[in-house]
């Protein structure tokens, strides 16, 4: 039913922008308001006294006409035309309706209401401009108050009917206020609501990294900095990165390399466990995991159930031979205790802790996990798995490859 009688303010209103849309929705709004109220009225004074309420019957046929020819202005796109006719047609009425049937009847009760809604109906209407037509509409509404007493006007009404007369006009002047106000509110809710999920997304998209789906560098820096400043003790991170890569793009091409980076966070994903674990792709082929309140032992643990994992993808990488597949090779570092040098530190010493393993298990061959503590009092000694037999390119064309962070990929 809302629906059905929302279609009749709309007119006007497709292709614009939502602040368009709501001056000329409201501006439609009032015309249909202004012709409906003006319904009772023009019964009882056909029903009570045609003869006599003839000239102010007739009057508001003429601007109940004026009312609803906002609607067509605003379907040809004549939205300030649409406005000021409403505005000045509405003034016009009161003041003829008051001379009419004189202020007791209330009717003059409806310049508050235009001047509570002045502020919707135009888009940002400068302070002289505003400043002056609220001070007509109070000019307008004194005017109407003392000239056009009972005595003083063309048909005044009869007792009691102008006391129902009065109270009808202070219900409808209300009922206008409030229904325009509520609108608005229902809006500005609207508003609100779309203003937060798009800076929710717009954060989505600021901390995502778009081509896996993980949280970016970003994320990992806040990440590190919040566990760090927590004391979140024992803290570990494991950084990997996928061998070879740069061979993979230039035999397979770059969509496959997407791909195969998606395969490798998807199946990385699956390993963690805890809510509390955050996995990022650092940049590139290069990813890490902050784990906190987690040791080093766990830690490694999951490090070589990640190298394994990967492994057992079996993604082809025939740069490297026949039958070679998709490896990493994998660091850890972890903090397990506070101490005196820790102090004036932040978390970013073990990104490089964990970068710096990841680069000796490259050096020790690839596919395989090192570990490197992340302060020399707490030093163990670094762990790796054995890797598997894989043929390797030529040494030398291989240690020409850049990383993606600019240092040499051995």
């Amino acid at each position: 039913m809302f629906e059905t009688i929302k279609k009749l303010w709309l007119p006007g209103t497709a292709g614009n922008p939502h602040g368009v849309c709501r001056r000329i929705a409201l501006c439609n709004q009032l015309g249909l308001f202004g012709t409906v109220a003006t319904v009772p009225y023009q019964l009882f004074y056909y029903l009570y006294d045609f003869a006599a309420y003839r000239g102010v019957f007739f009057a508001n046929l003429m601007f109940m006409a004026v009312y609803l020819s906002v609607l067509p202005l605003n379907h040809k796109k004549w939205y300030n035309t649409a406005s000021t006719v409403l505005l000045v047609n509405g003034c016009c009425h009161l003041f003829i309706v008051t001379c009419f049937i004189g202020t007791d009847a209330g009717v003059n009760l409806f310049y508050f209401s235009l001047a509570a809604i002045l502020a919707f109906l135009y888009k940002r209407p400068g302070i002289p401009v505003y400043t002056a037509i609220m001070a007509s509409l109070g000019v307008l509404y004194l005017i109407t108050r003392f000239l056009f007493t009972s005595d003083a006007v063309i048909t005044p009404l009869p007792s009691p009917w102008i006391d129902v007369m009065y109270g009808f006009s202070v219900g409808g002047a209300l009922t206008l206020s409030g229904i325009v106000l509520y609108i608005f509110r229902q809006q500005i809710d609207h508003a609100e609501g779309e203003l937060t999920r798009s800076n929710r997304y717009l954060k989505t998209l600021s901390n995502t990294d778009p081509l896996t789906g993980l949280a970016n560098r970003r994320m990992l820096d806040a990440a590190l900095e919040r566990e760090w400043s927590r004391r979140s003790l024992p803290l570990s991170l494991i950084m990997f990165d996928v061998d070879h890569f740069k061979h993979f793009n230039d035999r397979y091409g770059h969509a496959e390399g997407d791909c195969c980076l998606q395969q490798v966070a998807a199946a990385a994903q699956g390993v963690i466990t805890r809510s509390s674990d955050l996995l990022v792709r650092y940049g590139g082929e290069e990813f890490a995991i902050v784990l906190p309140g987690t040791d080093a032992s766990d830690a490694r643990q999951l490090a070589r159930r990640l190298c394994t994992t990967i492994e057992g993808l079996k993604l082809s990488h025939e740069a490297l031979g026949k039958g070679a597949c998709v490896t990493i090779s994998v660091g850890v570092s972890s903090i397990r205790y506070m101490t005196p040098d820790i102090h004036g530190r932040d978390g970013t010493h073990l990104l490089k802790c964990a970068d710096e393993a990841m680069y000796q298990a490259k050096l020790k061959g690839r596919n395989q996990v090192v570990y490197l503590a992340c302060y020399p009092r707490q030093r163990e000694d670094s762990e790796h798995v054995v890797p598997a037999p894989l043929p390797a390119p030529d040494p030398a064309q291989d240690r020409s490859m850049l990383r993606n962070d600019g240092s040499k990929d051995l």
